[in-house]
């Protein structure tokens, strides 16, 4: 199986091109475009990004976002970002004044990429956000309206989109390979680690295993039945009420 840090690795260029075609019109050749993208919110995952982006031709690590000090000083020197491309998240509005970004791609917790979409949309510059895109629907449809308002485009981190061995299937069961499908099980989930993270912090995960892992499931039965659910029935199972805090579920069975 893929995982996350091969997927960057071996499809960021293609993934990050998919923009840089429609965001440029200056009359220079494809191959010559490179994507100049800020990184916002320095944690573990970006640590993941920026690794596999020093070998991506199409896209270069041009901007630093965080509300770490040493960390805009340790990765900045690292990827030879400029201290005049580093933001806090006080003074990252000035980003609309920086010719050198052309994209954020934001990587910080859950709830906070509503209000960060919003914010990044003003500046002019065109975003990425991981997933999961929102705490909800009505969220996510405001950061469509705002990122279409301010001609940014808005672009979410899911690699099945992407993925190869994932299109493939689709495409199968597209053509009728698979005959009718009527039934599709999809099981998504990992050991949780360390107790202070803040996937386990409802105010800042936005929920728990539902929002972080279990959308693989979601839109697993979406690509494999083509269909989107007309009803949803789902029952939470939790063992341990002191690392899963309420509003940060453990496990979640769904139909």
């Amino acid at each position: 199986m893929t995982t996350r840090r091969t997927f960057i690795r071996t499809f960021s260029a293609p993934l990050l091109a998919v923009p840089v075609h429609s965001m440029y019109s200056n009359g220079l050749k494809s191959d010559e475009k490179i994507l100049r993208v800020a990184l916002m919110g320095l944690g573990s995952y970006a640590a993941r990004v920026a690794d596999a982006m020093k070998d991506c031709k199409r896209a270069k690590i041009t901007g630093l976002i965080s509300g770490t000090p040493s960390k805009l000083s340790t990765w900045g020197e690292k990827y030879s970002v400029a201290e005049t491309s580093r933001y806090s998240y006080e003074n990252v509005d000035q980003l609309k004044n920086n010719p050198e970004i052309d994209a954020v791609y934001i990587l910080t917790p859950n709830a906070l990429h509503y209000s960060q979409v919003l914010q990044i949309a003003k500046t002019g510059k065109h975003v990425f956000v991981e997933k999961p895109m929102a705490l909800n629907a009505k969220q996510a449809k405001e950061m469509v309206e705002v990122c279409k308002k301010a001609n940014v485009h808005l672009l979410v981190g899911y690699r099945m989109h992407f993925e190869a061995k994932t299109l493939e299937v689709v495409n199968m069961r597209m053509a009728g390979e698979f005959g009718r499908p009527l039934f599709f099980q999809g099981l998504s989930g990992f050991k949780i680690g360390n107790p202070n993270q803040w996937r386990l912090d409802p105010v800042l995960a936005g929920g728990g295993s539902m929002m972080d892992i279990g959308i693989y499931s979601v839109n697993g039965s979406r690509y494999m039945i083509g269909e989107d659910p007309v009803w949803v029935t789902a029952q939470e199972t939790k063992t341990d009420p002191v690392k899963f805090k309420k509003g940060v579920d453990e496990t979640i069975q769904f139909q």
